[in-house]
């Protein structure tokens, strides 16, 4: 059963390099490559982040005005009820200065137990539309960014396979 689910983060993670490229085409027509390039760099690198674990890594990428109001350990604290084992940028939509970046997510979630060790869940893949906002020519993850670009609906949760 180890072997299966290391498999699954190996090939999710392979996944995600081959068909990054692919999803560059048919991403954001209206925005120019480069952005586009730039934006999936940074939000890779916010997911790497949260991944790893690293509060810091991921406050470094959020927008200005959230940094003004959280610190790190505030904003990535400590999950407690699961982690993060993958990701993979699927897609990126940019609407003038905000973008919604679609996201796979691979998780596990933890279910705490009254006594002992909780009970560990298998790994679940989940759709995450992951809101981005572009200030002073950099892409930042907003705050408030499990909420999408002022156009879409707000609140969204992950959404299983």
């Amino acid at each position: 059963m180890r072997i299966l689910f290391l498999a699954g983060l190996v090939t999710l993670s392979l996944m995600g390099s081959a068909q990054g490229q692919n999803s560059l085409a048919s991403s954001a027509s209206s925005a120019s490559n480069p952005d586009v390039s730039a934006l999936r760099e940074r939000a890779a690198a916010f997911w790497a982040a949260r991944v790893a674990g690293d509060p810091e890594g991921q406050w470094q990428l959020l927008e200005p005005r959230g940094k003004g109001r959280v610190t790190a350990q505030q904003y990535a604290p400590v999950p407690s009820g699961g982690r993060y084992l993958a990701y993979q940028v699927e897609d990126v939509t940019i609407n003038g200065h905000f973008a919604t970046v679609k996201l796979r997510l691979l998780v596990q979630q933890i279910i705490p137990a009254t006594s002992g060790r909780g009970k560990v869940l298998p790994p679940q893949a989940v759709h995450l539309d992951d809101g981005w906002i572009r200030v002073g020519g950099v892409w930042y993850r907003r705050l408030d960014a499990a909420g999408n670009a002022p156009s879409e609906p707000r609140g969204q949760e992950p959404k299983p396979d």
